[in-house]
């Protein structure tokens, strides 16, 4: 028996989620996810962002996260470019390493 997607309820708001892919320099893999969990991710959830989960890959040069918000894709990238803007960004951001060498963001549906 094959299961089914997941059928969003009709009265549930609209959740936009983005993939976001990076290469990583493997030797500093662990340094960025605590970068991350610590400064990034917390700044993030205080404008309304949850990131949904994390997948690191077995030669920790890759990292995969998923990052939703409430709202269409229209309101979801405002928000993520007033994020990008912001001085709390740039702070956090200004004397950290060069962790991430490419990056593939998009956006995706979950089916289950």
């Amino acid at each position: 028996m094959s299961e089914q997607p997941e059928t969003p309820h009709l009265d549930a708001p609209e959740r936009t989620t983005w993939m976001r892919r990076y290469a990583l320099d493997p030797a500093l893999a662990d340094e960025f996810i605590s970068f991350l969990t610590k400064q990034v991710i917390p700044a993030r959830e205080e404008r309304g962002f949850t990131v949904e989960s994390m997948w690191l890959s077995d030669g920790k040069d890759e990292l995969t996260w998923f990052v939703s918000r409430f709202g269409n894709r229209e309101e979801f990238l405002e928000a993520e470019q007033a994020w990008d803007e912001s001085p709390e960004r740039a702070a956090i951001f200004a004397d950290a390493p060069a962790y991430v060498t490419d990056k593939d963001l998009r956006p995706v549906t979950r089916l289950r």
